[in-house]
């Protein structure tokens, strides 16, 4: 739907689709993600010309989980299409404002050796 059209003689404006409005800025932040990356290394020199290099990583240390973003899909309202209406039923109980998923891994251990001549 474009901006602005008309529809069996009303002008309907999608306010979802335009560039501008009155929200505030940053209104649909996710929640913080915290996450600890960890790596240790240790270098033997083997030889005058062979080096082996120890490593071992460990990705989301404390396996604290991130939180995905809340459920911003107007959509949701049931008077979104064609032509917008207004309703008396609060939009956080069709699910928006939402967390239902999580994103990134959980924790993740890798070691790997590394020689070089």
């Amino acid at each position: 739907m474009p901006p602005c059209q008309t529809i069996s003689g009303y002008s309907v404006c999608d306010n979802f689709e335009t560039g501008f409005g009155t929200t505030g800025r940053n209104v649909f932040r996710a929640p913080f993600e915290s996450r600890f990356d960890f790596s240790v290394f240790k270098n033997f020199k083997l030889s005058e010309r062979f080096n082996l290099k120890y490593q071992f990583d460990a990705f989301n240390l404390f396996n604290h989980p991130s939180l995905d973003a809340p459920n911003t899909d107007f959509t949701l309202n049931p008077c979104y299409n064609p032509v917008p209406c207004y309703t008396t039923t609060p939009s956080s109980s069709r699910g928006y404002g939402v967390i239902s998923n999580t994103i990134g891994s959980s924790r993740f251990l890798q070691m790997s050796l590394h020689l070089t001549f």
